[in-house]
């Protein structure tokens, strides 16, 4: 895969909710990008959950056939968390795939969470969540 050919990264953001038009657009709604919280580190403080969506659009330029479009997160301490791939094609009649992925995060840390996007295991981007303590 070549970068000069493709594919390209249109959007790739957390958001809170997406809104499917029936004319085939989307709204999105709540677009998150960082948050403040209370220590995660007091006693009693138990751990947040934050229930995002991970909306991420990629147009294929040259790129056809099947790919493996791998969204991998790392805590702000830089041990890997969650991982999920997709299979997604790219062809002549659907050269651009918009992914809505849901996502519920439990956030023990204070700092910048970090979404690698990849396909075929080379990266496209990174989405950020900056958590911040109150």
């Amino acid at each position: 895969m070549s970068v000069a050919g493709g594919p390209y990264v249109a959007l790739a953001v957390l958001c809170q909710r997406i809104d499917l038009q029936p004319d085939g657009t989307a709204n999105i709604l709540g677009i998150v990008d960082g948050l403040a919280i209370d220590d995660p580190t007091e006693p009693g403080t138990p751990p947040l959950v934050l229930n995002v969506r991970a909306l991420i659009a990629l147009r294929g330029g040259s790129v056809r056939g099947s790919r493996i479009l791998t969204l991998r997160g790392w805590f702000p301490s830089g041990a890997e968390g969650l991982a999920s791939d997709t299979v997604v094609v790219f062809s002549d009649e659907r050269p651009a795939i918009t992914l809505n992925v849901p996502l519920e995060l439990e956030l023990p840390e204070i700092g910048t969470y970090v979404f690698d996007v990849l396909c075929d295991g080379e990266l496209l981007t990174a989405i950020t969540l900056d958590v911040v303590q109150r």
